[in-house]
């Protein structure tokens, strides 16, 4: 079925559960905002578009509530439980997200941000002093950026570990100087994946008014989440989905989108970051950094290879898997199966579990994700309410490798509850055979 074709509904804001038929397929309409507040703080690979977790947190949870998302990524589901009055918990294993998280949900006095955004603007020099590598173990630096753009970002990064301000205002500056590292770089701006186009010569612009733009961009945006926030309060951990540091039965909602299947490299399509960050974030060699990104849930090249839980032997076949996809896949879903067991013990009885996940497309055709973590999640009591799925508004998730890859097309958007047992059988959800158009998938 070719997505031209394709008859669905269109909303700007999600409706009520109860408007949307099982397994029924929506989209967002394409003028509707999915960045305000401090959403637009930072780019982030693959996250998911506010309204999801915004529909999610107005349909199964109240005020003052406790909202959880295990798998955090950037923070959208943080941010959004702030602003609508609930208790905010976000979990990530990747330092960097908790980072560009923490700079999004912290409370933060914007005048103070403004004396010293003034600070900085005195103190910057285009003279950043002899040039060095942040982060040891990395070659040919100026591949990835010219002289001047790498003693610039040099005189901001050093001037902001110099300002006398606390650590969550230290961190918002340092996420501010993360996020203009990519468009300020050789690196194409277009796609995920870090890499400088032979074909495409781009002309990076200045770093010093690139920074200003930003910081005085983001500056508003914590005043806009200020204002909407009241009293709420939110806590943020660095750690694993599998090992969650929360107390049992104490979580009102879980709304989260997991990694994708060996479909994005969040570290790597985030390694200029790194390179620049990582000292600070504890990863302080390109060594530490290749480690790292195999600790991920999801991971293309897993740290440990874990055996296909016994509930998925009717619907994947390992055996079937290319062999470049079949360790990734296997770990990933028996990661998952330790997550479910972790999110169980820390919901509350009775309470949801929305969760937004795409299934990989590849040149065998769709692997049935969805299928496979409700299958997954109801071993631990988590049992499946409703579904719906909606379109991608961009594919920008892999780059053509003769159907190799995992392209998603479309999310699936899955209510289940902790309770005893399900109400009744549901049957599998559908795998539409969509299409991506050349002018969708980066090339």
């Amino acid at each position: 079925m070719d997505i031209r074709t394709l008859s669905h509904r269109s909303f700007f804001e999600l409706p009520p559960l109860s408007e949307l038929e099982f397994g029924e397929i929506v989209s967002i309409d394409l003028s509707s905002q999915t960045s305000p507040y401090t959403h637009g703080l930072h780019r982030y690979p693959a996250k998911f578009i506010p309204q999801i977790p915004r529909w999610a947190i107005r349909e199964f949870s109240a005020p003052g509530d406790v909202v959880l998302d295990p798998f955090m990524g950037s923070g959208t589901s943080i941010v959004e439980a702030i602003a609508a009055g609930r208790v905010g918990q976000g979990i990530d294993i990747d330092p960097l997200s908790c980072l560009i998280a923490r700079a999004k949900t912290s409370k933060l006095d914007t005048q103070r941000l403004r004396t010293f955004q003034a600070q900085l603007a005195v103190s910057i020099a285009r003279d950043g002093g002899e040039l060095s590598v942040p982060m040891s173990g990395v070659k040919n630096f100026e591949h990835w950026f010219n002289a001047e753009a790498w003693r610039t970002l040099q005189s901001i990064r050093r001037n902001i570990l110099s300002l006398d301000c606390t650590p969550q205002e230290r961190t918002f500056f340092l996420c501010v100087f993360s996020s203009i590292l990519r468009a300020v770089s050789n690196a194409d701006d277009q796609t995920q994946k870090t890499y400088v186009s032979g074909t495409l010569k781009k002309v990076p612009p200045l770093v010093r008014p690139t920074f200003t733009r930003n910081l005085e961009k983001a500056i508003r945006s914590a005043d806009s989440l200020n204002s909407a926030r009241g009293s709420t309060t939110s806590k943020l951990y660095e750690a694993s989905a599998t090992s969650l540091p929360v107390e049992d039965n104490s979580v009102d909602l879980i709304v989260t989108s997991p990694p994708y299947v060996d479909s994005v490299d969040y570290m790597y399509n985030m390694m200029l970051e790194y390179f620049w960050l990582g000292d600070i974030l504890g990863v302080s060699s390109r060594q530490k950094f290749n480690a790292a990104r195999k600790r991920a849930l999801g991971s293309k090249q897993p740290e440990a290879e874990l055996p296909l839980p016994s509930e998925l032997f009717e619907l994947i076949d390992g055996a079937t898997l290319p062999d470049y996809r079949r360790a990734a896949a296997i770990s990933y879903f028996a990661a998952m199966k330790q997550h479910f067991a972790e999110a169980a013990r820390v919901l509350k009885n009775n309470g949801y579990y929305i969760l937004v996940v795409g299934n990989s497309q590849t040149e065998s055709g769709q692997l049935p994700v969805h299928d496979a973590l409700i299958e997954l999640s109801a071993s631990h009591g988590l049992h499946l309410v409703d579904a719906f799925g909606y379109r991608i508004r961009r594919h920008y998730m892999k780059f053509p490798r003769k159907g190799r890859g995992g392209i998603i097309l479309m999310d699936w958007v899955i209510a289940l509850q902790k309770r005893p047992s399900a109400d009744r059988i549901r049957s599998r959800l559908p795998l539409p055979a969509f299409r991506v158009s050349p002018d969708q998938v980066a090339n």
